[in-house]
């Protein structure tokens, strides 16, 4: 059987192998309790599985490859980024892989394990299937229907975002200003750096923050240093100062640095490098003060939008995009299409939650008067639908279309699906 792999992948993704009496290569009885989120960027292949070893539960990534030795040949045991690997699936085995502290990374191997006829059913899947079941049959279903039927998905996937929300004020204790905070912050991240952004804004109280909001250069030197990218030897006297500045700061409040390895710079344009979206962070901390509370009072989405422009970004980052590294000039402003993205996937999705959980219905409609007024993402699915003949205009229904293709297209759900339940009927 040839398989590369993308095929494992797909075959660990969604378990096409011999789900019983599973254990590791060392004979330990072995659970998966989650296979784990399928990671596109640099990094483990899974992120976010669950599996039982034995009567242990463990959490963390999963790398996948043809043979346990090509861990060595990717240089896997010199990045630090796979020391949270607690599964390495492989087809073959042919050699041990530890981790850096000698400990054994728990091996499953699935050769053997995975029926015969699924490489030919993975190849006919991906060249015939098409992308969303109802792709030929959309244009019978009149816009009307479409649209409606898009404007609950909206409200599904606004419900959604505010569960996360939830979450976070139970984790804070009631304090919308911190939910607000930290996933202010995770939006920073644009996705690829989400992650590490949430652990630095956790690990970096606001409160600590605003003691200093009258010095642009100790706001900057605790964002950096927590951040972990002061924790290196640094040529320019910037990065020198606020290195310093950080050493004091940091012993002050007893601070932790998050590990600069988890930031991600791989494939990413420089104007979306984590350093200089660091930098944004800091000045948008020196311009605002109580920031939820003006995000709830503003109305006005050209004021909204001002509230993330023309920040106070440190000159030094007119010609760096990393330390140490100049570059010719530009500008270090956050550009309109990151500032939709904040106001769809931040703003909004906190008014909506606030005026749900206040009871308020104002918070609510204006939440979705928001995404009605800012312009539709132009990621790989919208572009899709674009394609098939649901093109979005505004916000509210490309995010009600990416909701459509995660929660009913992807699996299937046509019997719970509006387009899908009017084809069933009109057949």
């Amino acid at each position: 059987m040839h398989f590369n792999e993308d095929l494992l992948h797909y075959v660990w993704q969604f378990r096409l192998f011999d789900k019983e009496n599973h254990c590791t290569i060392d004979g330990e009885a072995l659970e998966i309790l989650a296979v784990g989120i399928h990671n596109k960027n640099a990094g483990p292949d899974f992120e976010q599985a669950k599996i039982r070893i034995g009567e242990e539960t463990w959490a963390g990534n999963v790398e996948i490859h043809l043979r346990s030795s090509d861990w060595e040949r990717h240089q896997h045991s010199s990045d630090r980024a796979y020391d949270n690997v607690i599964l390495h699936v492989v087809y073959q085995h042919d050699q041990e892989i530890s981790r850096p502290d000698g400990t054994k990374i728990p091996v499953l191997v699935l050769g053997g394990r995975i029926p015969s006829d699924v490489e030919q059913k993975y190849h006919g899947l991906m060249q015939n299937l098409n992308w969303i079941p109802c792709e030929k049959l959309l244009s019978g279903v009149d816009s009307f229907h479409v649209k409606s039927w898009l404007s609950r998905v909206l409200v599904e996937r606004l419900e959604s975002k505010s569960a996360e929300v939830n979450q976070l004020l139970q984790q804070y204790k009631g304090s919308w200003d911190d939910a607000f905070y930290v996933m202010l912050a995770r939006n920073f991240g644009f996705k690829t750096n989400s992650a590490p952004f949430e652990l630095f804004a956790r690990s970096l109280p606001q409160q600590i923050l605003a003691k200093h909001k009258s010095d642009a250069s100790q706001i900057e030197a605790l964002v950096f240093g927590q951040s972990g990218f002061l924790n290196q030897v640094l040529e320019d006297e910037y990065p020198r100062k606020l290195k310093d500045e950080y050493d004091f700061l940091g012993k002050k409040y007893n601070l932790q640095p998050i590990d600069a390895y988890l930031w991600k710079f791989l494939r990413l344009r420089p104007q979306n490098f984590p350093t200089l979206r660091l930098a944004q962070f800091a000045a948008l901390v020196v311009k605002s003060s109580y920031l939820f509370a003006k995000v709830v009072e503003v109305k006005d989405v050209k004021a909204l939008k001002a509230m993330f422009s023309e920040l106070p970004v440190n000159p030094y980052w007119q010609t760096h995009f990393r330390f140490d590294k100049e570059t010719g000039k530009s500008s270090p402003q956050l550009g309109d299409d990151s500032i939709n993205n904040i106001l769809l996937n931040t703003v909004a999705v906190f008014l909506f939650s606030y005026g749900r959980y206040m009871g308020k219905e104002s918070y609510v409609n204006r939440a979705l008067t928001l995404l009605e007024s800012l312009p539709a993402e132009t990621n790989h699915i919208i572009k899709r639908f674009s394609s098939i003949g649901l093109k979005p205009e505004q916000a509210d229904s490309s995010q009600a279309l990416l909701q459509l293709k995660k929660m009913y297209c992807d699996t299937k759900k046509c019997l719970t699906c509006g387009i899908g339940v009017k084809l069933i009927n009109t057949a």
